[in-house]
């Protein structure tokens, strides 16, 4: 039978400790190591933005600054697509430019007004302080990698030796990353009104991107718009066609007949069977027709001449008019 051994039994869990620490220590060493990798990557990744943003800063100062200078970076979801208009070659991004001229141009003063509000250092250093934080933001979930489980033995050791050892030295690592001062903005007077207007004509709304990727872009925003303008009415619902039911069929004869619908003026029956007949006429369902009359409206009253589109009422009228120039001759 065997004597129990204190000496031996503290030597262990002695020995245990010494390991404990070590692997505490360890585990400490290589978060700080994969910190300072990150440190760089971030480093150089914050640099990269800060250097598109004064290109922003300086194309938005080309062009007059201000209320346009602002509009310029809400238009952009990114500052290194702005950034990269700059790059383009001048007469390419007079074109872009024009073409985001005639959308600023197309803004309700409602809107416009909104723009002038504030400074526009001051909203691009916001802007730039976000997209620094937001990348920093990835450092510092780095900085709490390669922790053991905090229940653990391991993990409450790895607490005490992290404290005073390794959480001063992330911090400073952490600490150290950030932006830097942006190139102060001088805004050209004159400039906005130096951009030559992007509209020669309206754009083909079916071929807007033989326009440019500008033109395509604001008739992108437009379908978005128009989408949520049948859904705001409810004309129609998410993933559904048109509701082809009495408020829609008002709101399309409001639009089609001088009179409106109503008392002393077309009943809702009238405009049905008026979509009924240029359905037949066009070969197309008189719900595609209503949404085209919808479209055609939309488009007018918000972009006002930018887009040229051609309603199904408009293809019945051109060929109603076609029939009669032919049966005159």
């Amino acid at each position: 039978m065997g004597f129990f051994k204190p000496t031996a039994f503290l030597t262990g869990a002695a020995a245990e400790g010494v390991s404990i620490f070590e692997e505490a220590e360890d585990i400490g060493k290589e978060g700080v190591s994969i910190l300072k990798e990150a440190k760089e990557e971030v480093q150089k990744e914050i640099k990269t933005v800060s250097d598109n943003y004064d290109k922003a800063i300086a194309l938005a100062d080309s062009v007059g600054g201000g209320a346009f200078g602002k509009y310029l970076f809400s238009y952009y979801p990114d500052v290194d697509q702005l950034a990269g208009l700059s790059d383009l070659q001048p007469e390419d991004r007079t074109k872009a430019l024009s073409t985001i001229k005639s959308n600023y141009d197309n803004l309700s003063e409602e809107d416009k007004a909104r723009l002038t509000d504030g400074d526009f250092s001051e909203m691009v250093e916001k802007k730039y302080s976000m997209d620094v934080d937001g990348i920093k933001s990835g450092l510092i979930e780095k900085a709490n990698m390669g922790t053991a489980t905090a229940n653990t033995l391991v993990g409450k050791v790895q607490g005490m030796v992290d404290k005073s050892q390794f959480a001063p030295q992330r911090e400073a690592i952490v600490s150290g990353v950030g932006g830097r001062d942006l190139v102060e903005s001088d805004p050209m007077e004159g400039g906005f009104d130096a951009i030559p207007s992007g509209q020669q004509g309206p754009y083909d709304y079916f071929n807007a991107g033989a326009y440019g990727i500008e033109v395509q872009q604001v008739k992108n925003t437009a379908e978005k718009g128009f989408e949520d303008f049948l859904k705001t009415n409810r004309f129609k619902q998410e993933g559904t066609n048109l509701f082809l039911q009495k408020n829609t069929i008002d709101y399309v004869g409001n639009i089609v007949f001088p009179e409106g619908v109503g008392p002393g003026a077309k009943s809702t029956q009238e405009v049905r069977d008026f979509l009924d007949e240029i359905s037949m006429e066009v070969n197309q369902s008189p719900t595609l027709v209503a949404e085209s009359i919808l479209k055609d409206y939309y488009l007018e009253q918000t972009y006002k001449g930018y887009f040229d589109y051609d309603s199904f009422y408009d293809i019945y009228l051109y060929d109603k008019a076609a029939g009669a120039l032919t049966e005159e001759s």
